[in-house]
């Protein structure tokens, strides 16, 4: 298409726009207006020879009238119109003409004057596309479009750079302009100046609680704003390969890293500290991971708002604040448990059950460090100092523990124990359930710890019962228990009267306590049992004894699992026991035993002939073949895992 060139009064050239203008009557040099009026192709054709004219049918003859002329707009006046790819065509045009690549005589004169005034048209032009650019984050449609036409301009400065490049001859002074340099440039200086008047409103800032913390949050926000509306808006202004999103990105992330570092590097208190590490490692990621944000902006090409190492200093700061805070709150806690136990104190009775703060108190402080670094730092890897502190406290309270236990006579130690068992119960539950916070020794560690306080703490309560008991205990596995179903009525009621009496656990507590309890009197029988006072001679007396067992480990589990046990298990050891003295078969007996074995692997061998050994017409060789046997099936399979229990005997 040929370019329209027309000279307006000044001597500027003006060209025919590409996009659309305003539409009007052209003025001839007399001043008077005269209207186009072009006639259609079909009789164009047909006006040289009148008779062979023809006029075809047409239905509406205002259709056959050309529309009137675009009004061709100057240089100023597609600036003041914000056209400014126009306007930068026309710039384009002139400066064709004056630097010799469109030929056309001009006067030395006119030419020195033309080019000085190409060269302020420039900086006009260039001026109203730097506004453009600085507009682009304004709400209004007007500012949209002039930033449409700026890039358009910046496009068409750019490929008017190449070309001048891929000339020999003397270039203008402005070529290369390099407009999009300048274009980033613009950018850069209104992402600073966003980012340094950035506020929050008055009802948000009187909510934080530092200067520091309205200015990093200001920011913050007016960077998520800007960036979504340069996503949403601003990108269908630019061609794809300009890549928009990720330039401002770039400059949001320079703006505000600059800002942060700014105020790292100065002393912070603990709370500014980790306000500014929240927003490094959390707030800040977090709004680049926007739904919006991510499929625009290249987030993992930024990096990190603050270097490894000035971010490293701040962690090290908090963490080690965090450290001291948990220690000197928790062994407070424990300080205050200690003393009243000295003092005499009986613990608080709820639900008439005795209670300690403890464990929910240091559980809080421990749960709000996690949480916190989680918080400011973002990783749970973190957490291992706070972990090690609740392993070191648990330490300390098994020691407190000890001493509890050492001074048994005083009056409240069996209550503080009590109480204390729900402690450790609470401290096992809140492991297990936040396993994925310590590290494996640590954890394996803290819960070994809390099972030995348990275990000590049950003992000290089920000892003073097995002493009560003793008396009883010493009748099982003689003469006397086999020939008088008293001596184990006796020890039944002994138990449940125990049993009864124990008051002040919790639910959870008392039926552990009742499992352990039942337990530790099955593993009494058993080892009574096997201290062979009792020969069983004949195969009568042999299930006689069976029959005793068998019985007394189904009444002893009863009278248990009504008490509230969940240990029924344990009735099928006495039952197995029972089954070995009732047979008489060797091959029988060998099965038998093989099969205990297999349930409860920690059976020894020592244990096989002291229960063999109760039956007294067994040989010697019949004992060796079925130990033998049990050996053979040991070494040809593998060891299955099974409660343990024989271990205990």
């Amino acid at each position: 298409m040929r370019t329209l060139r027309t000279r307006n009064t000044s001597g500027i050239v003006s060209t025919k726009p590409e996009s659309p203008v305003e539409h009007s009557g052209k003025t001839s040099s007399a001043g008077r207006k005269f209207k186009h009026f072009t006639l259609p192709p079909i009789l164009r054709r047909n006006s040289k020879s009148n008779s062979n004219v023809s006029f075809p049918d047409v239905p509406n003859t205002s259709s056959l009238i050309a529309a009137p002329p675009k009004e061709l707009l100057t240089f100023e006046q597609n600036l003041e119109r914000n056209r400014l790819s126009a306007a930068g065509q026309q710039l384009i045009d002139r400066e064709e003409r004056l630097y010799g690549r469109i030929s056309e005589v001009v006067q030395p004169t006119t030419e020195k004057k033309e080019k000085e005034q190409l060269a302020r048209d420039r900086k006009g032009l260039l001026s109203h596309i730097d506004l453009a650019v600085k507009s682009s984050l304004s709400p209004d449609e007007d500012s949209l479009e002039a930033l449409k036409s700026a890039v358009k301009a910046i496009l068409q400065e750019e490929e008017q750079d190449r070309r001048w490049l891929k000339q020999e001859s003397k270039r203008p002074s402005w070529r290369p302009s390099e407009c999009r340099r300048h274009h980033d440039t613009v950018i850069q200086s209104l992402v600073e100046e966003c980012m340094v008047n950035a506020e929050l409103p008055p009802e948000e800032s009187n909510k934080l609680r530092s200067s520091l913390q309205r200015d990093i949050c200001g920011k913050g926000r007016r960077l998520q704003e800007d960036l979504l509306r340069v996503v949403k808006v601003v990108k269908g202004c630019y061609p794809k390969d300009m890549d928009i999103c990720n330039l401002y990105g770039k400059m949001y992330h320079q703006a505000f890293s600059a800002g942060m570092r700014k105020v790292a590097e100065y002393g912070l208190g603990m709370v500014d500290c980790s306000y500014l590490l929240h927003w490094v490692n959390v707030a800040y990621p977090e709004i680049l991971h926007n739904l919006e944000l991510i499929k625009a902006i290249n987030s993992e090409a930024l990096g990190k708002l603050l270097t490894e190492e000035l971010t490293t200093q701040l962690e090290n700061q908090y963490l080690t604040h965090q450290e001291k805070e948990v220690q000197t709150l928790i062994n407070k806690v424990l300080n205050v448990e200690e003393q009243a136990w000295r003092e005499g104190s009986v613990p608080e009775l709820r639900d008439n059950c005795y209670f300690s703060p403890l464990a929910i108190d240091v559980i809080q402080f421990v749960n709000a460090a996690f949480e916190s670094v989680e918080t400011v730092l973002g990783d749970t890897s973190k957490v291992q100092m706070i972990a090690c502190l609740l392993k070191d406290f648990l330490n300390s309270y098994k020691k407190f523990q000890e001493k509890v236990l050492k001074g048994c006579n005083n009056r409240n130690s069996r209550t503080v124990i009590m109480a204390n068992l729900s402690c450790v119960e609470q401290f096992r539950d809140y492991i297990v359930k936040k396993a994925d916070l310590f590290p494996v020794d640590i954890k394996e560690c803290c819960l070994s710890i809390v099972a030995d306080m348990k275990n000590c703490g049950y003992r000290s309560l089920t000892s003073p019962i097995h002493k009560d008991l003793k008396s009883q205990y010493s009748s099982l596995g003689t003469p006397i228990w086999l020939e008088k179903k008293q001596v184990f009525e006796k020890l039944l009621e002994g138990i449940n009267k125990h049993t009864q009496d124990v008051r002040g656990l919790t639910d959870s507590c008392h039926q552990e306590l009742l499992g352990q309890l039942h337990l530790e009197v099955t593993t009494e029988y058993v080892r009574r049992l096997l201290k062979r006072k009792i020969k069983l001679r004949d195969k009568a007396m042999q299930e006689q004894a069976a029959r005793s067992v068998c019985e007394d480990g189904q009444r002893l589990n009863k009278l248990f699992t009504e008490a509230g046990s969940r240990e029924e298990w344990l009735s099928d050891i006495l039952a197995r026991i029972a089954e070995v003295l009732k047979l008489q078969d060797i091959s029988s007996i060998q099965l038998e035993i093989v099969t205990l074995s297999q349930a409860y692997p920690d059976l020894s061998d020592v244990q096989v002939t002291a229960l063999l050994s109760l039956k007294s017409n067994l040989s010697a060789s019949a004992v060796k073949r079925i130990k033998k046997t049990l050996l053979d099936i040991q070494d040809t399979t593998s060891s299955q895992d099974g409660p343990s229990f024989f271990s205990k005997v």
